[in-house]
């Protein structure tokens, strides 16, 4: 299924841009479902964002809903914040998994008019943000970045300008775009040599190695290179310990150690896994 995902302060006006493609799209392909997420359909309270453990309850709520609808022939529209790039790449990868083509869409709204449309809301007796909550989740917010994969096609919107002025673009990527490629942990071949065990312990090991010390020169919440080949690893904002490093190799050792991966892509493939179990712990 083809996922656009929206990105944006509370209150940017998302719903209203999500709407708007989602029309686009109808007007385009009528004989192609189109699906609407978000979050007020799933019935997620603004306080949710108040509390880190409600916060990923709800973020765990809108991947289950986006997994439901995974189809190669349907359209999916994510309106959420989206804010945390670490949850972007998780829906990033369901998109890969599914070889399924994948956009974002970042609404451009200055802070400041944010607020304003939020006061208009209360003004009005809508359901909006309290200013402390719309204050710090401004603060949080990770902007999109079209160099990140995960954040790739990316289509800026400004407030004042139309949706019709990005759809074009926004509907070749989707409907005409290249599929993402599989994930080189799921290009596996039937195993097993004693060599091949020593390469995949060699090269984990030397992964870890790579992380453990680019850590400890500041480069925490950045892209690092693992690989020959330019294999990444994003860092997560907290440093990661050696033992938690460890189990996860082993882990990803352990679950490749029956059927192989080509030995020219052991690290890319562990790379790969330790980006999703990052991404899931922040």
């Amino acid at each position: 299924m083809p996922i656009v995902l929206l990105s944006g302060y509370p209150c940017s006006g998302k719903t209203t841009r999500a709407k708007e493609i989602v029309d686009e799209f109808h007007s385009r392909v009528p004989e192609r479902k189109v699906h609407l997420v978000s979050d007020s359909m799933l019935e997620i309270k603004k306080d949710a964002f108040r509390d880190a453990k409600q916060e990923k309850q709800a973020r765990a709520n809108l991947m289950s809903a986006i997994k439901r609808y995974l189809s190669r022939e349907e359209i999916l529209i994510v309106d959420s914040m989206n804010y945390i790039k670490g949850f972007r790449y998780q829906i990033f990868c369901e998109a890969k998994a599914e070889q399924s083509t994948y956009a974002v869409v970042h609404v451009g709204t200055p802070p400041e008019l944010c607020r304003k449309w939020n006061q208009n809301r209360r003004d009005e007796g809508e359901d909006s943000w309290n200013d402390d909550l719309i204050d710090a989740l401004i603060f949080r917010y990770e902007e999109p970045n079209g160099m990140n994969r995960w954040d790739s096609p990316l289509f800026t919107l400004p407030y004042t300008d139309s949706t019709s002025s990005i759809f074009p673009s926004l509907f070749e990527s989707i409907i005409h775009g290249k599929t993402k490629p599989p994930n080189f942990a799921t290009i596996l071949k039937p195993a097993a040599s004693s060599d091949y065990i020593y390469e995949l312990d060699k090269q984990t090991q030397e992964v870890v190695k790579i992380v453990l010390e680019r850590q400890q020169d500041g480069a925490a919440g950045t892209d690092i290179v693992v690989g020959d080949h330019g294999e990444t690893v994003t860092l997560p904002i907290e440093s990661v310990a050696s033992a938690q490093l460890q189990r996860l190799r082993r882990t990803f050792v352990g679950l490749n150690k029956v059927r192989q991966v080509d030995g020219n892509r052991i690290k890319g493939a562990f790379a790969e896994f330790l980006d999703r179990n990052f991404a899931i712990s922040g």
